[in-house]
């Protein structure tokens, strides 16, 4: 009887080992350019930088800039959907962190956990060098979309596909 508790301990704590950190995704570096990603995805989102949120269903954005950072927060909702992006890249340019979240208004009881696992960001110019808010950004996000449904016989489901996007702050 001891063994098989042994088994079944070992047997938990390999099926549990890794889950409780998740390692931090490298994306590399924005790029200065104007080169737009034609590739993968069909349309592109675009998000303007505007005073109020009043008008967000055609897409928000939103840029802060200090001398450390740039965080960027894109929205749009058209009452069916919503989706955020959160960007932040430090002053060498290097992506520290993207965040992406979608919703609809389906309601069926299931999760799903969104993950940026590979991107690619150009932006027209350096914001830092000229501490200018005023740029334009074409992105690229591959995103790892994992369905966990609510019914325990389901097996969850991940997909992974594009979303591309443009901000224009002028």
């Amino acid at each position: 009887m001891r063994i098989v508790l042994n088994i079944i301990i070992l047997i938990l704590f390999l099926s549990c080992n890794g889950i409780s950190k998740q390692e931090k995704q490298d994306f590399g570096k924005a790029k200065i350019s104007v080169e737009m990603f034609s590739q993968y995805s069909e349309f592109e989102n675009l998000f303007v930088c505007k005073d109020s949120i009043q008008d967000f269903d055609n897409g928000y954005s939103k840029i802060e800039l200090n001398n450390e950072n740039l965080k960027i927060l894109n929205s749009k909702n058209d009452g069916y959907e919503s989706t955020i992006i959160e960007i932040e890249i430090d002053k060498n340019l290097k992506i520290e962190n993207i965040k992406y979240s979608y919703s609809d208004d389906v309601e069926d009881g299931s999760k799903t956990e969104y993950e940026v696992i590979d991107a690619k960001i150009n932006i027209n110019k350096n914001p830092f060098e000229q501490n200018s808010k005023q740029i334009s950004t074409f992105y690229l996000l591959k995103i790892r979309e994992t369905n966990i449904p609510s019914e325990f016989w389901k097996f969850r489901k991940k997909t992974e596909y594009y979303f591309k996007g443009k901000i224009e702050c002028k």
